[in-house]
């Protein structure tokens, strides 16, 4: 086992045992050159088997303080003194100066720019490996449902038949070894086996609103999790553009909502409110969400819940690069 195998195991351990692990420990064990599609892949797979959350650095320090795990006393070093009362107050040229200052645009813009530090090389390449983390786990969670999965494998497959404009539709990496005719090649057989994944879906999510028994269900959700996984990796190799995959994140959101609602009109006409007929209309049309979803109510809210949180972080890592880089324009 090589140093790096040896930094994971041990990673993980610790991951295991506090339920979570932060972006900049996982940056930490990933080489500078090390953000290809499939090292990432790896490692998110094995994540998500073991149950380990990715989080922020604030998000860790607040769980490990409620756990007792994380010392809370301030250090000595980090108090300030408090200053004296004539050191605070300002003159009525102070006030002047200050309000010349802020009526000047571009000092203005100069002035906040000098507060940002720039970013050093190490932080620039733990930023980027950050985004591309992130990234990629906006995306799978969008992708994992058979909605968005769907729309997104009719997109492809018009770029394959020549329909859509492949430069437009799919995003070529060099540093990720994505070449365009690398891409081509891989379309059709990627694009028949995510047909035969998301029918064998299809046929299981039937089986599984139907199945009463605990163990039934469970063995049904682990072959649901399991496809979904392996089709999410078949559409990442074709690399279409995140512009593509984003708007997705609403209309799953408009349906997730649209579930709720009908779920509480059912339990109003449980209630003795309402006809048989208006009853049978609301359950036929969460049947027909629930069928081009593969998803129960409760499941798209968690997921459209985890999509959010994720792509808030995956924009908090974008504007954190471009912020330490303003001063560079």
């Amino acid at each position: 086992m090589d140093k790096l195998d040896e930094g994971i195991k041990t990673l993980l351990d610790l991951g295991k045992r506090r339920g979570f692990l932060t972006f900049d420990q996982v940056n930490d064990l990933l080489p500078d050159e090390a953000t290809s599609p499939e090292r990432i892949h790896s490692l998110l797979e094995t994540l998500d088997e073991m149950g380990i959350e990715l989080i922020n650095e604030d998000e860790a320090e607040t769980r490990l303080l409620a756990s007792g795990d994380l010392d809370d006393e301030p250090d000595d070093d980090l108090v300030e003194e408090p200053l004296e009362d004539e050191e605070t107050e300002l003159t009525t040229e102070d006030l002047e100066d200050i309000s010349r200052r802020i009526d000047d645009p571009v000092r203005m813009y100069l002035t906040q720019m000098g507060e940002i530090p720039l970013l050093t090389r190490e932080q620039e390449i733990n930023l980027a490996k950050k985004i591309e983390v992130t990234r990629k786990k906006f995306r799978r969670k969008v992708l994992e449902c058979h909605f968005a999965l769907a729309l997104v494998v009719d997109v492809l497959k018009k770029v394959n038949e020549g329909d859509l404009p492949f430069d437009r539709t799919v995003k070529v990496s060099v540093t990720e070894n994505l070449e365009k005719d690398q891409i081509l090649g891989r379309m059709p057989h990627n694009l028949k086996t995510l047909e035969h994944l998301m029918e064998c879906n299809v046929r299981d999510f039937r089986v599984f609103v139907r199945e009463r028994e605990p163990a039934g269900r469970l063995a049904l959700l682990a072959n649901l999790k399991r496809r979904r996984f392996k089709a999410v990796n078949l559409v990442e190799e074709l690399s279409i553009r995140t512009q593509k995959v984003q708007p997705l994140m609403k209309r799953l959101e408009q349906i997730a909502v649209r579930m709720e609602e009908l779920l509480f009109q059912l339990k109003e006409y449980r209630a003795g409110r309402g006809g048989k007929e208006e009853r049978s209309n609301l359950i036929k049309e969460l049947k027909d969400l629930m069928r081009i979803t593969l998803e129960t109510p409760r499941s798209l809210k968690r997921r459209t819940e985890l999509m959010n949180v994720r792509f808030r972080e995956y924009e908090q890592a974008k504007r954190e690069l471009s912020g330490g880089n303003l001063r560079l324009v």
